[in-house]
């Protein structure tokens, strides 16, 4: 069991520092398929003071955002679900279509942004780690995954920084993914029908072969608004790549 722990257990404890301050503990198991993230902070802006008391749990079906300090909950269906149901119904053709797509969005999407990743250029806590920066963020993630390390914002006069302090292999209680007592976690069913529509719409544009051009013509998911679609497509390929990295195995 021992080394089967270390690989699909980790455990990360974050130091926040700038416009927030506190620390994060982010819990995964089961290859990163299951994550349990608590946050205590405290946000200063314009002399008012926010304190952040939160759990988020996000298991292959939902993602569970408890607030400690409201006593408030909320699920919504995990995004990647319905990625992965889209991704399912295509035929092999379909599939390999997806993933040519895929590799030109995110390298147009991060040449638009003026955005510069580089593989394996810092070590954080023996950790060889990939670093991306992108729109006054700076992100160093564990080399091959989407677990960072160590992420700066800088950005309207703002200046926020989450650095890992410790990081701990197959050490990981299963307490962390208990869910708060006495708070119930409401349904947001209008969430889940944004990103449901979103995965649909997505990867009916990926899988088309004309689905790079339309992209580069300016072709969004309906149901965004002004504004939201650099976080959109920010947001779409984070997903898109972990189906292709396996739906998550890393």
């Amino acid at each position: 069991m021992g080394e089967e722990t270390a690989v699909c257990r980790r455990s990360i404890h974050y130091q926040l520092s700038g416009s927030q301050e506190g620390t994060e503990d982010r819990y995964i198991r089961d290859h990163g398929r299951e994550t349990a993230t608590h946050r205590k902070a405290v946000t200063v802006m314009m002399g008012m003071k926010m304190v952040h008391d939160t759990v988020e749990i996000q298991d292959a079906d939902w993602t569970y955002t408890y607030d400690l300090q409201e006593k408030t909950g909320t699920k919504t269906t995990n995004p990647l679900k319905y990625m992965t149901e889209e991704y399912n119904k295509l035929t092999a053709a379909e599939r390999e279509q997806v993933r040519k797509n895929a590799e030109s969005v995110g390298a147009s999407f991060m040449q638009g942004m003026n955005g510069k990743v580089e593989e394996n250029v810092t070590t954080i806590l023996g950790q060889g780690c990939d670093r991306t920066s992108m729109m006054g963020t700076t992100v160093h993630m564990i080399h091959g995954t989407a677990i960072p390390l160590k992420t700066e914002t800088e950005m309207a006069g703002m200046k926020m920084a989450s650095v890992a302090t410790a990081f701990d292999e197959g050490k990981v209680d299963d307490t962390f993914f208990q869910h708060p007592a006495g708070i119930e976690a409401v349904h947001d069913r209008q969430a889940d029908e944004m990103s449901r529509t979103m995965a649909t719409q997505t990867m009916a544009m990926l899988k088309d072969p004309d689905g790079m051009k339309k992209m580069e013509q300016g072709a969004t998911i309906p149901g965004l608004g002004p504004g939201e679609g650099n976080e959109a497509d920010k947001e779409m390929m984070e997903q898109v790549d972990r189906i292709m990295k396996g739906m998550g195995g890393k």
